[in-house]
């Protein structure tokens, strides 16, 4: 067996090792209240690799951060989305919507409650977080437009107000909100399915 082959993927390992200590580091610092700035030096200091390891591996910070928010959604299993529009009924894919924010926003609620709070100062961490943000109103407003076509009617203002509706209850302010007030994850859910339940029962009744 020629060894060339084996060198590169031990090569790759210990790249994908790298990365991940770094993303690793990087969630470190932002569920550390007493966490400097989200600086590349604290990054490397903490992943122990240098700055130039960082941007060899990401680029640019823009690209820590772009690959920060991919690694949190594969820990909260985002990819479950594409569950939403499988959904025959649009109560049905509400409530899968529901589930998934709320799975996703409680995988690490500190990290998001850090970024979001950061993102207000730094323009670079809020442009990736309205970014997000935007992705979850577009499939809100998806969900929204499928139904107002499937009543036959002309439902363009309807069906935004709705979308906004939905888009709110699964943001992590209104997930943050009840956690904090010390409701669990299935209590979440429970209660914004009920709050959601007048999006899919017939949000487009006269």
């Amino acid at each position: 067996m020629c060894p060339r082959p084996y060198r590169m993927e031990k090569r790759r390992a210990s790249r994908d090792e790298t990365r991940q200590r770094i993303l690793d580091a990087v969630r470190e610092l932002l569920s550390s209240d007493a966490s400097p700035a989200l600086t590349m030096e604290a990054v490397a200091g903490r992943a122990d690799v240098s700055r130039l390891t960082i941007y060899y591996q990401f680029g640019s910070r823009a690209g820590l951060l772009e690959a920060l928010y991919d690694d949190l959604a594969a820990r909260g299993r985002m990819q479950r989305m594409a569950e939403v529009f499988q959904e025959s009924n649009l109560s049905g894919a509400i409530a899968r919507m529901v589930e998934t924010f709320v799975d996703f926003w409680s995988t690490d609620p500190a990290v998001m409650r850090r970024l979001r709070a950061m993102g207000v100062l730094d323009a670079e961490i809020g442009e990736g977080i309205r970014a997000r943000d935007a992705r979850r109103s577009h499939i809100a407003r998806e969900l929204m437009k499928r139904a107002g076509a499937n009543a036959g009617k002309r439902t363009s203002a309807r069906s935004a107000e709705a979308a906004a509706v939905l888009a709110m209850l699964t943001s992590f302010e209104t997930y943050d909100a009840l956690a904090r007030a010390g409701h669990g994850r299935d209590a979440i859910v429970a209660t914004l399915r009920r709050l959601a339940e007048c999006l899919g029962e017939r949000p487009f009744k006269d």
